[in-house]
Formats: structure tokens, sequence, C-alpha cells
């Protein structure tokens, strides 16, 4: 009997972040992290591999959205991942519209929201019901060591917040609202593994020796679901639509016959934004 999982909502109201403890178990992570290094070889057959070549160190990006990765599809679709979007979000009409990844190595930081709104509260991502979330499953510790996520608690709701680490260990989820402040693979010190540097440009200049490196390549997977809203709309037309690298990646997004049919399964309605 699987376990039954603890899924806070009301703490997710209250910071805009929640952390859901042992959602995975160790040997299902370590398959994920043996399907993430596949998926990548096969994506650079493909040639939808690509780096972000200003970054100090190289992380490894694809192209094309989870749902269009053979080997790595089942982690967006997993009940256990519905369940939770499902509960946050307080329906079962769930929307997906190609807006996931995956990545291996250490990529960007800074502090940032992902929502249209971002430094304007009186804009219309701060009116009613905010409906998009994003589910990130870190494939290591991040309990203890670097590479996981920051987050500035109740910045869903207000400008600013205090920073703190997401202390996720391995099988663990972590979800939160696109208007929270957040930055991924945040360093942690060793002799104070606690205190957050705020300035990504600071937090790329710490040395190795003065970091808890990670034990394992950070690799991660991210994301997101939303119901129906004209916040929804707003972001496919506004954010989606208008990148290149977003629309890069729509257009790679490719399902064949067997993602779709997992989708009709799983009661999840596809939105094509291209």
């Amino acid at each position: 009997m699987s376990k039954e999982l603890i899924i806070d909502k009301a703490s997710f109201e209250r910071d805009g972040y929640l952390v859901v403890k042992s959602v995975f178990t160790p040997g299902e992570i370590k398959q994920m992290r043996e399907e993430a290094y596949k998926q990548y070889e096969i994506d650079k057959q493909k040639k939808l591999d690509f780096q972000l070549p200003h970054l100090p160190t190289k992380a490894k990006y694809s192209k094309g959205d989870l749902l269009s990765k053979e080997l790595l599809r089942h982690a967006l679709l997993d009940d256990r991942i519905l369940k939770i979007a499902r509960t946050i979000l307080g329906s079962n009409d769930l929307i997906y519209f190609g807006d996931s990844s995956y990545q291996i190595g250490t990529g960007l930081r800074g502090f940032h929201r992902d929502n249209i709104d971002r430094t304007d509260l009186t804009g219309p991502d701060w009116k009613g019901d905010y409906t998009l979330i994003r589910l990130g499953i870190y494939l290591q510790d991040h309990k203890n060591y670097s590479g996981g996520l920051k987050i500035k608690v109740g910045t869903h709701k207000k400008a600013d917040g205090k920073p703190i680490f997401v202390d996720s260990e391995v099988g663990d989820v972590g979800v939160w609202s696109l208007k929270t402040i957040h930055s991924g693979n945040a360093v942690r010190l060793k002799m104070f593994p606690k205190y957050s540097i705020n300035t990504s440009g600071k937090e790329n200049l710490i040395p190795s020796f003065l970091k808890k490196e990670e034990q394992q390549e950070r690799i991660s997977l991210f994301m997101t679901f939303a119901l129906k809203s004209s916040h929804l709309d707003r972001y496919i037309n506004e954010y989606t639509l208008k990148r290149e690298d977003t629309l890069a990646h729509a257009r790679a997004s490719i399902y064949n016959e067997q993602a779709i049919s997992l989708l009709k399964k799983n009661n999840i309605e596809l939105i094509n934004p291209l």
C-alpha cells in the first residue's frame, strides 16, 4: 500500500510554497536519475540539447516538454504529482499547457517571480485567485547540500519577504505559486549552511572550498499545472507566445499517441499554446 501524502494546503496558501515529504522512494529517484541521463542522450541525437554559454557551469537543457520525453513523461503524470496539484489548486480539472522541463547540472541563480506582473502588484495577476503552480522534483539531497531552491516566504501576496532555503530531501516534491519570489541552484556555505546570500552575483563568486557542494550532479524536473482562468490565458499570451525560447520549447514538444492517451487516462486537459 502506498504511503498517504501529507499535503498542507493551508501552509501553501499562507507561505506561497510547500514541500511534500517522501513522495517518491529512493529507488524511484535513482531510476529517474538514470532516465534523465538516457533521455538527454536521446535528445542530443535529435539535436534538442542546448546550453547557456554565459553560465560559469554549463547546465544541460533540452527543448521540448516532459510529455514529449518518452523516458520522463511518467514523472509528469504520476498519480502523486497530480494529487498534489489537484489538492493545492482545489480542483480535479487540471490544465496542462506544455510548461515542463528537465535540467542536468547547475544553472541560473537569482531571485525572481515567474508570473507576468512580477513587480507591479496592482496588475491583473494580483486580482482574484491565481491558478498557476509549479512543482519541482530534485533528484538529490538539498537539505544538507547546495543546488536547491530558496523562497521568499509569503511573496505570492506581498512585495518582499524573508529568504529561506527549501530543505528538500531525496523523494520530496516542492510546489510554489508562480507569483512567489524564488531562486534556484542555491549555494549553502560550509560554515554557515543556513545563511542566504541574496545577491546572485555574489553567490556565483563563492569558491568551491567554501560551499557544501552537491554529492551528486544536480538533476531537476519542473512542471506547471493550472486551472482555467484569465490568469492562465494571459500567461500563455503574454509569456509563452512572446519569447523565442518558450516558442522553441513548444515547437519541440511533439506528442505521440501514447502521450495523448496518458493525458486522457489521467483526465488532464491539454492546451497547446501554438
